[in-house]
């Protein structure tokens, strides 16, 4: 079974969350977090702040990156294999979040109130990493 290792960003300014809508399958025209691939010799923490610029344009510093929640049930990719997401999170200014533009698997940028997330648009399981995140704020 191949096995693939992904990344996942989620910026939130705490009432606010960054979300792209697909442009491709699996998923496409769902919600999702900007994300993907880990490239060979790639830590998580870069993986994740170079999918941010590729698929939103936003250049983030890793430092500011926390690691949230990682994804890894079996066949939550419809996609050959099993992947793992590691999921990063990041509390940003709203400015940070309204500056994000689609680009590479993005058709479009969604600025969503945090709180009224609807799980059935939501792209894989991102939902999950969603109900971690309202709990990491929640404490």
């Amino acid at each position: 079974m191949t096995e693939r290792l992904t990344v996942d960003a989620v910026l939130t300014d705490g009432t606010h969350i960054l979300l792209i809508e697909r442009a491709k399958d699996p998923y496409k025209g769902c919600l999702a977090f900007p994300g993907g691939r880990v490239d060979p010799g790639e830590d998580l923490f870069t993986a994740a702040v170079r999918e941010l610029d590729e698929e939103v344009g936003l250049v983030l510093d890793k430092a500011l990156l926390l690691p949230l929640t990682v994804l890894d049930i079996p066949g939550r990719d419809p996609r050959p294999g099993h992947v793992a997401a590691h999921v990063f999170w990041a509390h940003v200014d709203r400015t940070v979040i309204e500056s994000a533009r689609a680009a590479s698997d993005a058709k479009s940028v969604h600025i969503t109130r945090l709180n009224e997330i609807d799980p059935a648009v939501m792209a894989f399981d991102h939902y999950l990493a969603i109900k971690a995140l309202r709990e990491r704020l929640d404490a």
